[in-house]
């Protein structure tokens, strides 16, 4: 049986593996940064994204979270510092993560909010929103021993206080086991 032309360009494409997309993502986590790197990323099939961030809004990252965990094929390499939102990298994305040799530090602490109604009424009801954010808190925490954070560490970090881990810390990280 005798191929067409067409027939033998498709199968060679088939056959041509395609460079894989490379960006480094060095920002704050917000609304409008994570839309964009969502609009660059959604044009690749393959992507390696070096991703450096001092944190930022929590549902900013959720939306990148959704994003990356149902990407067909994307690696995560951490690179320069993870702060804040940014650990939950760690924590909640399902895909590969690579630890770069250009990693400097981890940083951990609890999720906020900024204080609203200081000098305005405000319709939000900040007990309901304290005690919402208590019970993500309690379960961030959860995730954080899973990873490695040790107990000690986590007591600090319930305190209020951070916690920044180094190179000579990342080892006893259980990464990619979020599958």
């Amino acid at each position: 049986m005798e191929l067409s032309k067409e027939e033998l360009i498709e199968g060679i494409m088939l056959n041509i593996e395609m460079p894989r997309y490379v960006y480094h993502f060095e920002d704050i986590i917000d609304i409008d940064s994570v839309q964009a790197l969502i609009d660059l990323l959604s044009n690749h099939e393959a992507v390696d994204l070096y991703f450096t961030t001092m944190g930022g809004r929590i549902d900013s990252m959720e939306v990148l979270l959704h994003f990356l965990n149902n990407h067909p094929d994307i690696r995560v390499y951490l690179t320069g510092h993870i702060m804040s939102a940014g650990t939950l990298l760690l924590t909640d994305f399902k895909g590969q993560i690579i630890i770069t040799r250009s990693l400097e530090a981890i940083l951990f602490h609890l999720g906020d909010r900024a204080v609203e109604g200081e000098f305005r009424k405000t319709l939000l009801n900040r007990k309901i929103m304290h005690k919402q954010l208590k019970k993500f808190n309690n379960k961030l925490l959860k995730k954080y021993t899973k990873l490695g954070i040790t107990e000690k560490e986590i007591e600090i970090i319930r305190k209020g206080e951070d916690i920044v881990l180094y190179r000579k810390d990342f080892h006893r990280l259980r990464i990619n086991n979020n599958k």
